[in-house]
């Protein structure tokens, strides 16, 4: 097991195997898309521009360098946490306030938001892999690798 500290940007804890990109995330050219009204579909990547399209990333612990795009990348995180499609948690190298936004209103007015950790280190993408097992705290900004890569 190998353990990161990062800095604590949303409380909360998860776990759940990497989804790891280097590619910043769009998540408006991401999950609006028309095949994005399918229940089953509602949580894969539809930006054909991006590494994970057509990969699911619900459930997983999202992990990726920044959030790029416009301010309604808020309201489509919100979204996807309402719904049950979002990422159990997220450790981003550059948190901002189109990822924070949306997580901190689906807590307030849902309960569903998901802990993030921002862990600026350019080992993050050496230090975790897509499918290794990760557990995320949120409030101490800790982040324990564990598992295999299974993806």
């Amino acid at each position: 097991m190998m353990v990161l500290k990062g800095n604590p940007v949303i409380k909360g804890k998860a776990s759940g195997p990497a989804m790891v990109t280097k590619m910043p995330m769009n998540f408006t050219a991401s999950f609006t898309k028309p095949k994005n009204l399918i229940p089953a579909w509602r949580s894969l990547v539809q930006d054909s521009n991006h590494d994970l399209f057509n990969k699911n990333i619900r459930d997983t612990v999202f992990v990726y360098p920044a959030t790029i795009g416009s301010t309604y990348t808020g309201m489509v995180l919100l979204q996807r946490m309402f719904e049950k499609g979002s990422p159990a948690a997220m450790i981003v190298q550059r948190a901002d306030s189109l990822l924070v936004s949306g997580t901190v209103l689906a807590e307030t007015w849902f309960s569903r938001g998901v802990p993030v950790v921002e862990y600026g280190s350019d080992d993050l993408f050496e230090k975790i892999k897509t499918g290794d097992q990760v557990e995320v705290d949120g409030k101490t900004g800790e982040i324990k690798v564990t598992g295999s890569r299974n993806l």
